[in-house]
C-alpha cells in the first residue's frame, strides 16, 4: 500500500489528457491492472447470458535503444451457460492468453506500432471453457494520434499446434479497433467490441463475429490511492454466429501503478 501511495506523487506531474492517451495505447509505457465484465446476452440454444471477468495485466520493460517490451496478459474467468438439455451452468478459469509487443519510439508523425507472439494456453479448468489447445501466432498493433483522436487496431492471428487431440484445431483471428476521442482532460468515448473470425469454419455465415460498441470512459485520479480508469458500454452483434450473443454489456476499472 506504500507504494501505491508513494506513486501518486509521480502520477500528478503528468497531466490528465497525456494519462487518457497513454490508457488507449495498447504499447505505453505504463503498468496497469484491468478488470473487465463483459455480459453477453441470450448466449446459445437456450438464450442464456454468458459473463466474462478479463483479469489484464499489463507490463512494459525498457530495452536497449528507446525500444520497450509490453508483457500483456488475459486472465479469463467466465461463467458459460448450458448447451444441452439437462446440463447446468459451468464457472471457472478459461485459457489464458500472453502477448509480448516489442514497439520502437513512436516514430515520424506520431505512428505507434508493436509486433510480437501471442500464446494461448490450454488452462481452463473444464472443457466448455476453452479450446484445449495450445496456439500461437502474430499480434500486430498501430495506432496514430491527432488532438483528441487515438485510432488504430490491434490484430491477432493463432493456430493450435499442440494439445487434446480430440478436440478441434484452432485458427482464429481477431482485429480490436482503437477508436478514441478525448472530451476533455478526464472523459472520453471510443468504441468497444473484438472482430473475430473462426478460419477452419466452413459456413461464412458462421465464420464472422462483427460487434457495433460505444463506450465511455472517465479518469479519476485520487489524491492517496493511483489512478484510476472507470470505462462502460453497450454493443450490438450484427453478424455473428448461430446461438452466439446478440447484445452486450461491459464495465471495467483500470488501477494504474507506479513503475
Amino acid at each position: 500500500m506504500a507504494s501505491l501511495v508513494a506513486g501518486c506523487g509521480a502520477w500528478a506531474q503528468q497531466s490528465d489528457d497525456e494519462l487518457q492517451k497513454q490508457l488507449v495505447n495498447p504499447v505505453a509505457d505504463i503498468v496497469t491492472l484491468p478488470f473487465q465484465w463483459t455480459t453477453n446476452f441470450n448466449t446459445g440454444p437456450f438464450s442464456r447470458p454468458q459473463h466474462t471477468l478479463n483479469i489484464q495485466p499489463v507490463y512494459p520493460v525498457k530495452l536497449d535503444g528507446g525500444w520497450s517490451l509490453i508483457n500483456r496478459a488475459i486472465v479469463p474467468l467466465l461463467s458459460n451457460p448450458a448447451v444441452l438439455t439437462g446440463q447446468d451452468r459451468v464457472n471457472g478459469l478459461g485459457d489464458i492468453t500472453y502477448e509480448g509487443f516489442l514497439a520502437p519510439p513512436p516514430g515520424a508523425g506520431g505512428l505507434i506500432w508493436g509486433v510480437g507472439p501471442a500464446l494461448v494456453m490450454p488452462t481452463a479448468s473444464d472443457d466448455r471453457l476453452g479450446q484445449g489447445k495450445w496456439s500461437i501466432g502474430p499480434a500486430v498493433v498501430a495506432l496514430k494520434e491527432s488532438g483528441p483522436w487515438s485510432v488504430g487496431a490491434l490484430v491477432t492471428q493463432v493456430w493450435s499446434f499442440a494439445g487434446d487431440g480430440n478436440r478441434p484445431d484452432v485458427n482464429a483471428f481477431s482485429l480490436q479497433p482503437i477508436v478514441s476521442y478525448r472530451l476533455d482532460s478526464k472523459q472520453s468515448i471510443g468504441y468497444i467490441g473484438i472482430i473475430t473470425s473462426n478460419w477452419d469454419e466452413k459456413r461464412s455465415s458462421q465464420r464472422w463475429t462483427v460487434p457495433l460498441g460505444v463506450s465511455y470512459s472517465l479518469l479519476v485520479k485520487p489524491e492517496t490511492f493511483v489512478p484510476m480508469n472507470f470505462v462502460a458500454g453497450a454493443g450490438y452483434n450484427v453478424i455473428r454466429p448461430d446461438n452466439a450473443s446478440d447484445w452486450f454489456v461491459r464495465f471495467q476499472i483500470n488501477f494504474i501503478l507506479p513503475k
